[in-house]
Formats: C-alpha cells, sequence, structure tokens
C-alpha cells in the first residue's frame, strides 16, 4: 500500500467557523471547499428544493462582479470553482491560492442572486424535473426514499417539486442563504504545499468576517422498519424495469460502520473485484448491466438506507427480487470465504490512499474527520481496522442489520 503522510492542523475562528490545513508537501496545486451543515432538514415543508436551487444558482454572481466576471478571474488564475447546496470548493496552481480563496470567500459570503439569473437557472432545474419525472430509475429511486423516511425530510426530494422551485425568488434565496450559511455550522478546509499555519492564516484573513448566528434544526423523528414485506410498482412505458429493496440503514457513528463496510462489499459493491450479487444477478443469469447494494455507504448524521438497486427486463423483476434476498440470507447464514475476506481488505485499503491523491480529496477527507470525530490520525489507523474485521464479523452485522424479512420494494417502468 502506498504510504502518505499527512500534516493536518485546524483553527476555530471567533465566529464559531472551523479552519482545517493540509499540507501535501511536492504538489503545485492548491483546492479549498467550504461546506457548511446544511441539508434538506433544514427546509421548512414549504422550502422543499431551496437549498439545491440556492446551489445551482451560488456562482451566478456576488455583490462586487457578475457570473461572467467571476469566471473570468477564475479563467485569469487558471482555476475552477464548484458550487453545491452547502457550499463550494476551488481548485487552482497554489502560486494563485490566495486570490481563488478571496473567489472563494466572495461566492460564498457574498452571492447577489440576481433575479435575471436566478430565473435562468430555475427554467433549467424545472425542465430537469420534468425530465426527471418521465425517467423511471428516478421514480422509483424517490418513491422508495419516501417509502422508507416517510415523513422525515430525507423521504423528499432534495430537488423539490415543480410547483415549489416555480415559484421561488431571488428573496428566497437570500433568506435561506442567511439563515443557513452561518459560521457556527461551518468549515473551510484547504490542502497544497504550504505549511498549515500559513494556509490557516490565509483562511482566517479571508473568512473572520463571516456573520450570523446558528439556527435550531428543526426536530425529526426517525422512521421504523416495516413490519413485513412492502411491494410497489409504478407502471411506466418503458422496456426495462428499475427496481429497489432495502429498507432503514445506520448512522456513519455506528460501531458496526467498517465491518458493514466490508460486508458491503462482499454483498454488493465495491469496483476491482465481483460481488456475489454482480456474480450472480450479472455474471451468471445475465439480469442486468448495473446492479448494486450497500449499506454504509449512505450513513450520515441521520441514518442512511439499505439499498439494493436492479435494472432488468420486466419478465425478470421477480427473479430478481429473489436473488436479492437469496443473498442478503446467504450471507446472514454462513461465513464468508477466506479468501472473499482477504480480497475485500485489500481492495479497501489499498484504494483508500489512491483516493486521497487529489488535493480536494485531502480537504474533503480533513472536514469528514472533523464532522464525524475520527481524528486526524484516521489515514494511518483506517488500514488496521479494516484487517481487523473477521469473518465472524461479517456475519453477525449481516444477521444484525440486515431484514429481508422486512424490505420495501419499489419498481417503476414496464
Amino acid at each position: 500500500m502506498k504510504h502518505l503522510e499527512l500534516k493536518i492542523a485546524e483553527r476555530t475562528l471567533a465566529n464559531g467557523l472551523t479552519l482545517l490545513a493540509v499540507q501535501n508537501r511536492g504538489v503545485a496545486t492548491f483546492a479549498a471547499g467550504v461546506m457548511f451543515d446544511v441539508d434538506v432538514r433544514d427546509e421548512a415543508s414549504n422550502e422543499q428544493g431551496l437549498a439545491a436551487l440556492l446551489g445551482d444558482c451560488l456562482d451566478e454572481g456576488s455583490k462586487e462582479r457578475s457570473s461572467l466576471e467571476i469566471a473570468a478571474a477564475l479563467d485569469d488564475l487558471g482555476a475552477s470553482l464548484d458550487a453545491h447546496s452547502a457550499g463550494a470548493s476551488v481548485h487552482c496552481p497554489a502560486e494563485v491560492a490566495r486570490k481563488a480563496v478571496a473567489i472563494l470567500t466572495e461566492v460564498v459570503a457574498q452571492p447577489a442572486f440576481p433575479a435575471r439569473e436566478v430565473r435562468r437557472v430555475r427554467d433549467e432545474v424545472l425542465q430537469e424535473l420534468k425530465t426527471d419525472a418521465d425517467d423511471p430509475r428516478i421514480v422509483a429511486g424517490q418513491r422508495f426514499r419516501k417509502a422508507i423516511y416517510g415523513r422525515h425530510p430525507y423521504g423528499r426530494s432534495a430537488r423539490g417539486s415543480r410547483r415549489q422551485v416555480g415559484a421561488y425568488e431571488p428573496k428566497d434565496l437570500r433568506r435561506f442563504h442567511k439563515a443557513q450559511f452561518v459560521p457556527e455550522r461551518g468549515y473551510v478546509a484547504a490542502a497544497g504545499p504550504d505549511e498549515p499555519k500559513r494556509t490557516l492564516d490565509m483562511l482566517e484573513r479571508a473568512f473572520r468576517g463571516l456573520k450570523g448566528d446558528k439556527p435550531a434544526r428543526r426536530a425529526v423523528s426517525v422512521p421504523e422498519l416495516p413490519e413485513a414485506v412492502s411491494d410497489v410498482h409504478v407502471p411506466m412505458k418503458r422496456e426495462q424495469v428499475h427496481v429497489y429493496l432495502g429498507h432503514l440503514g445506520i448512522r456513519r457513528e455506528d460501531p458496526d460502520y467498517y465491518a458493514l463496510s466490508v460486508m458491503d462489499h462482499i454483498l454488493g459493491t465495491g469496483p476491482g473485484f465481483t460481488s456475489r450479487i454482480s456474480r450472480k444477478l450479472r455474471d451468471e443469469q445475465g439480469l442486468c448491466y448495473s446492479v448494486d447494494a450497500s449499506i454504509a455507504r449512505s450513513a450520515r448524521e441521520e441514518p442512511g438506507v439499505f439499498a439494493a438497486y436492479i435494472g432488468t427486463s420486466p419478465e425478470h423483476r421477480q427473479r430478481a427480487l429473489d436473488g436479492f434476498l437469496s443473498e442478503m440470507r446467504r450471507i446472514q447464514d454462513t461465513l464468508p470465504s477466506a479468501q472473499e475476506l482477504a480480497d475485500v481488505q485489500e481492495y479497501l485499503t489499498g484504494s483508500f490512499v489512491w483516493q486521497l491523491e487529489r488535493n480536494a480529496n485531502l480537504a474533503r477527507y480533513a472536514i469528514r474527520c472533523k464532522r464525524f470525530d475520527l481524528g486526524f490520525d484516521h489515514l494511518q489507523r483506517y488500514p488496521d481496522i479494516i484487517r481487523g474485521v473477521t469473518r465472524k464479523d461479517i456475519r453477525r452485522v449481516a444477521q444484525e442489520r440486515l431484514h429481508p424479512d422486512r424490505v420495501i420494494v419499489v419498481s417503476a417502468g414496464a
């Protein structure tokens, strides 16, 4: 496994903002990202899709410059910027890091949400939502999450409905931004060749003026598992049927998270080798091109989902469902082979370091370590954690966390 040593430092500003700096020696590039703890849980029932639209409009102009002027400034620096519903990130040559961070600050802290640009983006989103409503995979996925989460905000579409999105005006985006993009619920992380202290000093100069009080998050209840199997099909004029099967999952803080991550790669996910479900349903039975199953991947502060997906021919729908349930029960009843476990452990420990080669991924890694209290030495501890997962651990967590007799099935298509 490639050896990677990281020097990470943090600083909390007087306004409550958390700064993180990662030194990546020997590189000529720099990346910084701003992330606020904002998601659909912060939207009122009449604000569905507002956070997503805000992210789409965040870089459409600031109080100082138009979107074209921002784009030109980034181009002059050889930099790129990506905005999203919880913030933005920038990537650039290391020698222009300070100027790129200044643009990042401008976009995140002082968006103007000009009416003309908001209308244009809103119209584009409305067209995309119309297209989504005709896509059976998206329809099935949304209905699946609704069936899993019920009245919990995660049961709603993050993009909202066409009726709701069509009614939003720039004032709604400004109000939501002011309330949610506040320092006490924010992180700024940067990675590049400089010493962490120098990077932290630069970030502090850029973001110390950020203001706002932390809002109270609405209390939401976590749904229960269904008492029995629930099966719903949405007919659509398509040749294929898209099927989701699963149930409520785990939080990221779950002590069995790593064992479940290993189980995922044996059961139903993971590039680089063939999982059981892929081998059975795709390679041996030829039911599909795309098939997947995972419980750990969606774990966050709130429980994610165990979700298995397949796109297949209508006549193979039940065969695919039987295959999912059979593999869920098999991993509960029998120990995985020693070779299966060794292959997954080698893949996970090897790929983890390679994923951190880019500065943007290093910045996200630092935020993830802080958000989930993993410790900045997580990189060094991770291989031993994964190698410490045993065959009996896999069977135990499968027995405790998979519920083949209480799954929700939602499909859409032919």
